[in-house]
């Protein structure tokens, strides 16, 4: 088994424990090696669920995408696909706004490349930067995560929104080496 194939496997095994996982997951013009998904929910009320004060939710869809290596333009494809795709299909369900209490969705890629990628493609990552509001944040926001993990070296790139995501792959990856 490829180096790509065990990080991947022990990724989805840490990711299984929070998150939905569906393996060679395509819907519309996504294909991708896995897709994640969670949600939760807070509330207020009072004495009762049924006199309830406000409800929040949140959720992170998460693509995982095995590559040899990916490039500045597949950055930018990605943004486009957040834009025009993901962000309608599954935030909003297809209608002009999230549902009522949706307070923020992430949607993330994670990048797993068997070869180092070039300067630019990882100032491209460090730079990815994709947010919507909708109805001036009263339906929430939507915001874009993107991590490059190179399997080659062990390091992860990751856009500011998303750094807690490059130490993570990180820890991942080396607890797999310390494993095997």
């Amino acid at each position: 088994m490829s180096n790509e194939n065990n990080f991947f496997e022990t990724l989805l095994e840490e990711y299984s424990k929070s998150f939905d996982i569906t393996r060679d997951y395509e819907n519309g013009p996504v294909k991708a090696d896995a897709y994640g998904y969670f949600s939760t929910v807070s509330e207020k009320y009072v004495l009762s669920p049924k006199a309830n004060l406000w409800s929040i939710h949140g959720y992170e869809h998460i693509l995982f995408m095995k590559r040899n290596s990916v490039t500045p333009e597949d950055i930018e494809n990605m943004r486009s696909l957040m834009a025009d795709y993901l962000a309608p299909t599954l935030v909003c369900n297809g209608d002009k706004y999230p549902q009522k209490d949706h307070m923020y969705s992430y949607l993330t890629v994670a990048y797993l490349c068997e070869t180092m990628p070039e300067e630019e493609t990882i100032n491209a990552v460090k730079s990815f930067r994709y947010e919507k509001n909708y109805l001036m944040t009263i339906r929430g926001h939507v915001e874009g995560h993107m991590v490059l993990m190179d399997l080659s070296t062990g390091r992860a790139y990751s856009n500011k929104a998303a750094k807690h995501l490059s130490d993570f792959y990180e820890k991942v990856f080396s607890g797999k080496n310390a494993e095997t």
